[in-house]
């Protein structure tokens, strides 16, 4: 017997009319958002794969603290802002910016939000130090009920309406990724306008093959350059 998806979750104003979906996989990382400011240190490091909602968290973060500032790793981290966002930082190139930013926001008693895709290891040995004292908080794997309805979240933002059957049909034939469900949503919309379609499993089955090709293509694309 198939069990039908249950959509159940809070929701956090995002982006203006935007919304945060918050189930087990990522409620630790909101409700840290939500401490500040009373963290236990000057930073706080959130890690989690593509797609998971870090960097939607961060603007959370940015908008909430209206004096906050992201810095991109194309930017100088040399930034006099007290509070200040950096995100993939276990792809910066300078380690030692990221020490004497991180320094500086220690002085001003400000607030220093980082985001990595994994747990990153600096070969600096005083940012090590600093990094192992920051609170880290992983964003895990979505299950499929989080994936289901982030799913409907983003068609509906389209002004489209998703039966939960159809929704649970796309989440089981997917990897457990934000990032995966959003492509296939984008890719859905498309086909629903095109072909004036209502979306149903049959057109969900076609995005899907679609979805498939694309990703066979980037691999085909990645493996030509090693």
């Amino acid at each position: 017997m198939t069990r039908q998806l249950t959509f159940s979750f809070s929701y956090r104003p995002a982006f203006g009319r935007r919304d945060f979906l918050v189930g087990a996989c990522n409620e630790e990382a909101v409700a840290w958002i939500d401490k500040y400011p009373n963290w236990s240190e000057s930073a706080l490091l959130i890690c989690g794969p593509t797609g998971c909602g870090k960097s939607h968290l961060a603007s959370i973060f940015s908008q909430t603290q209206l004096s906050a500032k992201t810095l991109s790793l194309q930017r100088s981290l040399s930034e006099t802002a007290q509070k200040i966002v950096v995100e993939d930082i276990d792809f910066l190139m300078s380690e030692e910016a990221l020490f004497c930013l991180y320094n500086k926001i220690i002085e001003r008693k400000g607030a220093l939000l980082m985001t990595a895709r994994t747990l990153p290891f600096f070969k600096l040995k005083d940012l090590r130090s600093r990094l192992n004292a920051v609170p880290k908080v992983f964003i895990s794997l979505p299950d499929e009920e989080l994936l289901g309805a982030v799913f409907m979240k983003i068609l509906y933002e389209k002004q489209v309406n998703v039966n939960p059957n159809v929704a649970e049909y796309a989440v089981t034939h997917l990897p457990r990724s934000f990032e995966a469900i959003g492509q296939l949503a984008e890719i859905i919309d498309v086909l629903s306008l095109s072909q004036r379609q209502k979306i149903t499993t049959s057109l969900v089955r076609q995005a899907l093959k679609m979805w498939e090709t694309t990703q066979n293509q980037k691999q085909k694309q990645f493996s030509f350059f090693e």
